[in-house]
């Protein structure tokens, strides 16, 4: 029963030539990047649990993403099962797509799949979500069962997916009998299992558009605060030119040196340097996670895209070992080819063993309170020397307005919502026509 190399499994490695040199090293990460994730993901759902009693919609959604990373990481250690089972990959005669190992592999798609699409959606709805506060005001999920709908709809879409996708890759796999690319040998080079090429490129453009939509509305949302921060800077009559000390003064962006002690042009009220605080906040909150998004989407679907088109001319046919030999003839011959392949082969694997982590990272920004102000801290030696007069009174303005700067929108929503519009007209109240 089981494999006798055990769960580093390098069996049949020469057959597979665009893994040969890498397929220990794929291994490794795969036993250790998933369960640092999980981890991390179990920690910060423990963390947003237990520090909150009435979740906000934002919670609510993040605490989604960390789930159903967590199913991603599940998918990923269900690789260790399948060494309980006999290995049949060896057996050429009769072909058995639903062996033992083939039936984890399915699951192990089924999982993979559906948190990618509840990962993709929940991101969407917090862009979304952002945009309806920090621009519109209009407060659309609160209304009605709206919140409530919309969760169940991604959830349940994403699951409706996942088992769509599966039966296109059965029908294609199974009902053409295409031996070389049965469930059970799947992870002869990923160590976990994914689709048929073509089922798999349909599934690559399904979340470009996802990500495409997330992109769009990310990008209105930083626009907005960008000009929303810079309108009210010179409403201030302040700006990061106009704010250069010298050994005389303050230079001003015409030249023109001020007093320090001007108060038109450093004494600020609490309310307006809370104000810019919070749009510096909010400015880096809105592009830290849609950033880290975008690009491990781009490169995954980039390189799910380039590997589908050129390896499915490799991997149909009856015999697995005359795939092996097409890799060899057209790898063997050309090392840059093939370390370019086994390359990227191995950076793709490190970023999906390790997504649960950049995912807590990235969502981390609109929980910082929870998880020790993790931003704020990075964050505040360039907010601080950002727009702020010299001397002690000053220094204790920053201090004020960094405490100050802890109430951003997505906070804001655990207030009763007469206070929150209140606070939010306060925010958006010099808005020009063309914001709207």
């Amino acid at each position: 029963m089981g494999n006798e190399e055990g769960i580093i499994d390098t069996k049949g490695i020469d057959l597979n030539y665009r893994c040969n040199n890498v397929k220990e090293s794929i291994v490794y990460i795969n036993l250790i990047g998933p369960p640092l994730s999980l981890i991390f993901l179990i920690f910060g759902i423990i963390k947003m649990f237990t520090a909150r009693k009435n979740k906000t919609f934002l919670t609510k959604l993040i605490l989604i993403i960390f789930f159903s990373e967590v199913f991603q990481s599940i998918s990923k250690l269900l690789q260790l099962v399948k060494y309980a089972f006999d290995d049949e990959r060896d057996n050429k005669k009769d072909i058995v797509f639903d062996n033992a190992r083939g039936i984890i592999c399915q699951i192990q798609i089924v999982l993979a799949i559906a948190s990618d699409f509840c990962s993709l959606f929940s991101t969407l709805l917090i862009t979304l979500r952002c945009l309806d506060v920090i621009k519109n005001k209009k407060k659309f999920f609160n209304t009605g069962n709206n919140e409530l709908i919309f969760i169940i709809l991604e959830i349940s879409i994403s699951i409706i997916l996942s088992i769509m996708f599966l039966l296109i890759d059965r029908s294609v796999v199974v009902g053409g009998n295409n031996n070389s690319y049965r469930y059970d040998v799947r992870d002869r080079c990923t160590y976990w299992c994914w689709l048929e090429h073509y089922s798999s490129i349909g599934l690559v453009c399904t979340y470009i558009i996802i990500l495409s939509a997330i992109c769009y509305f990310a990008f209105n949302n930083y626009c907005y605060l960008r000009n929303r921060y810079n309108r009210l800077m010179s409403e201030f009559d302040l700006n990061e030119e106009s704010n250069e000390i010298t050994a005389l003064g303050v230079q001003s962006q015409s030249g023109e040196t001020k007093d320090p002690k001007d108060k038109k042009f450093f004494n600020r009220t609490n309310e307006e340097s809370k104000r810019i605080r919070d749009l510096q906040l909010m400015k880096i909150k809105c592009l830290v996670y849609p950033l880290i998004t975008i690009i491990y989407w781009i490169f995954n679907a980039t390189y799910r895209l380039v590997d589908d088109i050129i390896m499915m001319g490799y991997d149909y046919g009856d015999d697995p070992n005359e795939s092996g030999d097409r890799e060899e003839r057209e790898l063997k011959g050309n090392e840059a080819l093939h370390f370019t392949v086994q390359f990227f082969l191995v950076v793709y694997i490190l970023l999906s063993a390790i997504r649960g982590i950049l995912y807590g990272f990235a969502f981390m920004a609109f929980e910082e309170k929870i998880f020790f102000n993790i931003y704020k801290k990075c964050c505040r030696s360039c907010l601080d020397q950002k727009n702020l007069g010299p001397g002690d009174e000053n220094e204790d303005l920053t201090r004020k307005s960094t405490e100050m700067a802890e109430n951003s929108y997505v906070e804001r929503e655990d207030e009763d919502d007469g206070s929150y519009k209140k606070n939010m007209n306060t925010e958006m109240e010099n808005r020009d026509d063309d914001d709207n």
